[in-house]
């Protein structure tokens, strides 16, 4: 909430987790304090940072701040955002500085501390985004009773059902190593340009163009042309780190909310990353994303296959490469996404418009877990349908945290 006044009387507010800045003129002062959380709260996971602003002039930004490291900025109220602390159960300082467009400031902190082993916690809404099949067509038509939800074996209640059009934040990895030289790399920035011109309005994506290094990259945006920037002056060249940018995906995913998702589009030959197979399955289940494969099969090209051999057999044995491939489809196949494979360049956009559809034909269903403890147990999920033949996707499970 931001309020602009006046006049200000000459007085401090001295309030838990509130701290005033009053050294401007009358008329040019800014008040702020933290809503949520505050002094002394008990939090842990994801939670919800709040401020309120008061102020004599126009607000021009408010930085939000925990342990010292900036976490988002926001110029319009509500000045509200959701920050993923992670399941380690300790102290935090929340800090929120407001500024006017005269450059006066305002500052309020607070600290939180542990969550008491055995106490009581809130029950976080899970969300489950399902693909319904029969053979090899979408089921568009089944309804809220259809669907029967268990949670570590016990039939939960569902509170929330909806169609394919709910929003989505979606991280294009876009494998640009030197297998991906010429026509590849060509038609990769085509399918994802494909993919960004199909997003709606309160979509959100992020490009990665990356081989063994970042090539580029782009912050969180809806806006098209934001994207677009991101494919520009890629080329195939190094090596590739797909699990080390995965990682890196799951992280950032992690910390936003609704439905969340990877396009990975690479053959999937990982040379340079540090990060193994089962460090990257746990990732990816803690941020809940579903993971798109986009499969690029052994190029025709007698060069490029020779290139594929060589960082092979420089890097990986055969056996450590049979295995990084086992891992990262088994992220793919538990997440509740799909690996498509793509045998030719021409087929590359074909396959970014199939999985924007996928996402459009999808069931968003929510329920209340009955027994949530938030202590980083594993909750295995099934999602059953109420109809002959239908096979249903969706993630595996999700880490109670």
């Amino acid at each position: 909430m931001s309020r602009s006044i006046g006049v200000w009387g000459f007085c401090i507010l001295l309030v838990s987790g509130v701290m005033v800045l009053a050294d401007a003129d009358d008329g040019e002062r800014i008040w702020t304090h933290l809503v949520n959380p505050r002094e002394g709260d008990e939090v842990i996971g994801e939670i919800e940072i709040e401020a309120d602003v008061v102020a004599a002039y126009e607000v021009r930004d408010v930085v939000f701040f925990v342990d010292g490291r900036p976490i988002g900025v926001l110029s319009t109220a509500p000045y509200r955002l959701t920050f993923n602390l992670g399941d380690e159960n300790r102290s935090h300082t929340f800090e929120v500085v407001a500024t006017d467009i005269r450059g006066n400031q305002a500052r309020a902190s607070a600290t939180t501390i542990p969550v008491p082993i055995g106490g009581e916690y809130e029950v976080d809404l899970q969300q489950l985004y399902v693909t319904a099949t029969l053979g090899d067509s979408r089921v568009l038509d089944l309804e809220r009773g259809d669907f029967t939800i268990l949670d570590e074996g016990r039939a939960q209640d569902l509170v929330t059902f909806e169609g394919g059009n709910v929003p989505f934040t979606a991280a294009l990895l876009i494998d640009a190593s030197a297998s991906m030289y010429g026509l590849k790399m060509d038609a990769a920035r085509a399918g994802a340009t494909a993919f960004i011109q199909g997003m709606r309005e309160l979509d959100q994506g992020k490009v990665v163009v990356f081989s063994d290094v970042i090539q580029n990259s782009t912050p969180f945006s809806g806006a098209r042309e934001v994207l677009a920037a991101g494919l520009i002056g890629a080329t195939g060249q190094g090596g590739t780190a797909v699990n080390d940018n995965l990682y890196s995906a799951f992280k950032l995913l992690s910390a936003r909310q609704g439905r969340r998702l990877v396009v990975l589009l690479s053959d999937g030959i990982d040379t340079h990353s540090a990060l193994d197979g089962e460090d990257l399955l746990y990732h990816a289940r803690r941020s809940q994303a579903m993971v798109y494969w986009i499969r690029l099969m052994s190029s025709q090209d007698a060069r490029d296959r020779g290139d594929h051999l060589q960082y092979v057999s420089a890097w990986r044995t055969p056996e450590e490469y049979r295995q990084q491939i086992a891992s990262l489809r088994e992220v793919v196949e538990l997440s509740g996404g799909r690996i498509i494979p793509a045998r030719s360049p021409e087929e590359i956009e074909p396959v970014f418009v199939e999985i924007l559809r996928e996402l459009r034909e999808q069931y968003a269903l929510g329920y209340y877990p009955d027994r949530q403890r938030k202590d980083n147990s594993w909750h295995r999920i099934k999602v059953k349908v109420d109809r002959p033949g239908v096979s249903i996707r969706t993630h595996d499970g999700y880490l109670d945290f």
